[in-house]
């Protein structure tokens, strides 16, 4: 198992490298993108016209525009010579990695170090990391929030469903998935802030002051970010609709991977020998239906933070997903070019876990 987990990451390590590759082209390359900006401001200068040369330098060090292609990729992978900075005080700080393999010394920055430069557009200079990071908290807060309450409801969804196949349980199940699969998460956020957060709202300040209310968005209250109440009370909408879309999946990858457990000649034979129904359905049935669910959920995972972005712009939640949408709309491709790797890293770390917990959940499933 050890070696191939490590035969893995190796595999997933060459996947990355060809991703930065492709991202890295593809949006130096998009037009009024980095390239067309450098190429009209040297114009511009060329011609005696004032340039914002602060700019214009900040483009070139994000990405090593000054190198011909595909040295300037090499370099912003991790570039040898980029290893100080200046701090908010002007004061010279070393930035990358320095360590020594043998005689080896390392040393430098760039994306393999986790250094994306710095916002061009949306916070102009402030590291794309540290911006990520402050909004990294609230993503993971909102997309596992949905995870955990999508299990929770899908998984006995699914098993009764299974169990009481063509019920009228059953019918209504599967309607409420159909539902849930086709109805857009944008449309969904909107109407529960207009029944659940604006017009609950109207009627309190009309004087029914026992009807309650809920935050139509944001994080938190100005005046009350550290109020971890306060942080949850604004989650219950977007986890909402978040969970509400994944139950409706969920439970239906869990009904049809439990019938078709339900019918193997070994579960008829645990019913044969008289275990009770919980035995039967938790203990032989439930851990081998459980393959198929690991994949939908292992390899959903990034698509869940990914899905946050529609569910983050229309509740105003400082997310990730608003940021990656201020940044496209706003043209900010290194906050851009920083979610996507972020993304691509995601789904290749989960694709290993998938891997791994296939071994976990079914004995029989051995690496060599």
């Amino acid at each position: 198992m050890a070696v191939y987990i490590i035969r893995r990451f190796l595999q997933g390590f060459i996947v990355l490298v060809l991703a930065t590759f492709v991202i890295y082209t593809i949006l130096t390359l998009t037009p009024g993108g980095p390239r067309d900006q450098v190429a009209e401001m040297i114009a511009l200068s060329n011609s005696s016209k004032p340039v914002n040369q602060g700019y214009l330098d900040q483009i070139l060090k994000n990405y090593k525009l000054d190198s011909p292609y595909p040295i300037n990729y090499l370099r912003w992978l991790f570039d040898p010579t980029d290893t100080t900075e200046l701090d908010e005080f002007d004061n010279v700080i070393q930035k990358g990695v320095d360590f020594n393999v043998g005689s080896l010394n390392i040393k430098g920055s760039g994306v393999l170090t986790g250094n994306f430069g710095r916002s061009l557009v949306i916070a102009r200079g402030l590291k794309v990391m540290d911006m990520m990071g402050d909004r990294m908290g609230n993503t993971l807060a909102l997309t596992l929030s949905a995870l955990i309450l999508s299990l929770l409801v899908a998984f006995p969804i699914g098993i009764i469903s299974a169990i009481r196949q063509y019920s009228r349980l059953d019918y209504t199940v599967t309607t409420f998935s159909f539902i849930g699969l086709s109805m857009p998460s944008f449309w969904l956020g909107l109407m529960l802030i207009i029944f659940m957060a604006v017009i609950p709202k109207v009627v309190n300040l009309n004087g029914l002051t026992w009807m309650p209310y809920l935050p139509p968005g944001g994080a938190w209250d100005l005046d009350r970010q550290g109020d971890l109440i306060n942080r949850i009370y604004h989650l219950i909408l977007p986890v909402t609709v978040l969970s509400f879309l994944s139950i409706a999946g969920y439970s239906r990858y869990i009904r049809s991977s439990m019938l078709e457990v339900l019918r193997q000649d070994y579960v008829r034979t645990a019913w044969a020998k008289g275990l009770s129904q919980r035995v039967v359905i938790l203990k032989h049935a439930l851990r081998n239906a459980l393959i198929p669910v690991i994949t939908i959920v292992t390899l959903g995972l990034p698509f869940l933070i990914s899905g946050a972005i529609a569910t983050e712009t229309v509740f105003g939640y400082a997310g990730m997903g608003k940021l990656l949408v201020d940044a496209v709309f706003q043209v900010d491709l290194t906050l851009v070019m920083a979610f996507l790797l972020i993304s691509t890293t995601l789904i290749i770390f989960f694709n290993i876990v998938a891997d791994v917990l296939y071994a976990v959940a079914d004995p029989r499933i051995r690496y060599s």
